[in-house]
């Protein structure tokens, strides 16, 4: 049993600070962990209320019958220390503090509060989650610290400094058809920090994928040697805060970390095989890649679909982004002129959807023949929404796209990216029916961006790391 699986798979949970209040972040764990339909028992404690969302309120921690693993503290910063000695009597084996107003503040007053927090937990053999954070999210054993996070459990693991930015992946993430293995929000890093997730997760069976947001490293050593393990496993992609001087200063008022240069972090990239991500966009872009797409070690890329300026664009966009855009090889030439030898050698890479008008040969056969084709590595799939919706029953047409797209991926021949815009309309059954679709695609596990680059920048990234594993 790993150290951390008493983070992960608590059998009881004690809320220090279950406010009545529907509007407390106490109340909020109560009715997440409801919703999530944690397995152990909920122990809210309150000084005064009765109830919590129907569940049974302790005055103290030491009212509770029986012994908690599991201690989340929504309690001042000044009665911190009180809570753990409790905890103590308790047998406690891991409490998290949502608790904050700590070293971030920059009082050396709070930083050494913090720092003997550390020191009693320690005496005692209890981990520290944060301060300063927001906890757990393990669906599997109905764990959560937000209401209206995904109850399916799924193959992407996180650990992030910042609460709002793990609440922000989740939504994208899970937007875009992602689910969640485990992930934590840790804050400040007092006690348990980025090494200790790093390496329970590069052994942790459910995930897959390995996505993270760091301010700021504990020990330097360890965290490389962790990454160079982790990175021959799986894939960890790390979105690096405080990367500039004005994201450095952000960071230390955030949790009181050491940002790091974006000069070092690249040499850590480099040195480790982790890959950095430049923003919260290409974090789940590139989860979505290594979670929807099979591992291929070539860059020739066909693309398809859109009008003739989009296949410009696209063919632009690919190679700028590291991927080949070839030339269809005469064999794919001469399969198109037997369906219609007037448009066989009109046809290229990218193809043009708005030149097939009145041909035998549509986009379905290209993407087919290009998927089924040696000489291609990977496909990206362009749905082109704009122009048909137009009109009521483009809506129609648009579907019948993404069905056929969908059908060929599904085939999982070639790593393969649909690429469908935001479906920013100011018609209602525009934005309706592009959701219906995007919900059709995320229920296929099939990878899905807002553009092309997007697509083909995450696909190039993640070829150089199937071939670095490789290796």
């Amino acid at each position: 049993m790993q150290d951390l699986d008493k983070v992960f798979y608590p059998r009881s949970i004690a809320i220090i600070g279950a406010s009545p209040d529907t509007k407390s972040q106490g109340n909020g764990y109560v009715a997440a962990h409801q919703e999530h339909n944690f397995s152990g028992n909920i122990y809210p404690v309150h000084p005064k209320a009765e109830y919590v969302r129907g569940i049974k309120t302790y005055k103290s921690i030491l009212d509770i019958p029986n012994d908690v693993d599991y201690v989340i503290s929504n309690v001042p910063n000044f009665s911190a220390l009180e809570l753990v000695h409790q905890s103590a009597v308790k047998n406690v084996k891991v409490i998290q503090f949502f608790t904050a107003r700590f070293s971030e503040t920059g009082i050396p007053e709070m930083a050494e509060l913090e720092n003997e927090l550390l020191i009693q937990a320690e005496k005692y053999g209890i981990r520290i989650i944060g301060p300063n954070c927001m906890g757990v999210y393990h669906p599997e054993n109905g764990m959560a610290f937000r209401l209206g996070m995904p109850v399916e459990k799924g193959n992407v693991g996180f650990f992030s400094q910042s609460g709002g930015n793990s609440i922000e992946f989740v939504t994208e993430g899970h937007a875009r058809g992602l689910s969640f293995s485990k992930g934590i929000s840790y804050g400040n890093a007092l006690d348990l920090n980025e090494v200790d997730f790093i390496n329970y997760l590069m052994n942790d069976e459910e995930t897959s994928v390995i996505a993270a947001y760091i301010e700021g490293v504990r020990n330097g050593k360890n965290f490389l040697s962790s990454l160079r393990k982790a990175t021959k496993i799986k894939p960890v992609v790390i979105l690096k805060g405080g990367r500039t001087q004005a994201g450095s200063r952000a960071v230390n008022s955030h949790t009181a970390s050491l940002a790091g240069s974006k000069e070092i972090w690249n040499a850590i990239e480099k040195q480790t095989g982790v890959i950095l991500a430049n923003n919260m966009d290409e974090l789940v872009d590139l989860c979505v890649t290594f979670s929807f797409c099979n591992p291929t070690y070539g860059k020739n890329v066909g693309v398809v679909g859109g009008g003739g300026g989009r296949s410009v664009a696209s063919a632009d966009e690919c190679e700028e982004a590291g991927l080949n855009v070839i030339p269809f090889p005469q064999s794919i030439i001469d399969e198109f002129r037997k369906i219609d030898p007037k448009i066989s050698e009109w046809i290229s890479n990218p193809a043009d959807g708005s030149i097939l008008g009145g041909s035998k040969l549509n986009m379905k056969m290209i993407l087919s023949t290009i998927n089924q084709h040696p000489e291609f590595n990977l496909i990206i799939g362009n749905i082109g929404e704009h122009f048909p919706l137009d009109q009521l029953h483009g809506i129609e047409t648009v579907n019948n796209t993404a069905k056929n797209y969908i059908e060929i991926a599904n085939s999982r021949l070639k790593p393969m990216a649909l690429v469908l815009g935001h479906g920013v309309s100011q018609f209602d059954w525009q934005r309706n029916g592009l959701q219906e679709i995007r919900e059709k695609i995320k229920e296929n596990k099939v990878a899905v961006f807002p553009s092309v680059y997007r697509a083909a920048r995450s696909l190039s990234i993640a070829v150089n790391y199937w071939n670095r594993v490789k290796i």
